[in-house]
């Protein structure tokens, strides 16, 4: 029972913290509207390419890195 409730424990633990990080598009004086804009933008683009799944996340982390934005926590 002891084991039982410190995995339990641990793995709640694990979940809420993975919950807690909210890693995303970021630019200095740039809504969290105007970042969805445009990355929704550059998704449309790139999906008019016709290219492989694992190439068009590479596109889309070019597009939005163009645009002026980093990916951070």
């Amino acid at each position: 029972m002891k084991k039982y409730l410190i995995t339990l424990l641990a793995v709640s633990l694990l979940v809420i913290t993975g919950c807690g990080s909210k890693a995303s598009w970021k630019k200095n004086g740039v809504s969290r509207y105007d970042m969805q804009n445009t990355l929704a933008k550059c998704r449309y683009d790139v999906g008019l390419a016709k290219v492989s799944a694992r190439d068009k996340k590479v596109m889309e982390k070019n597009c939005m890195i163009s645009q002026g934005y980093r990916f951070r926590k």
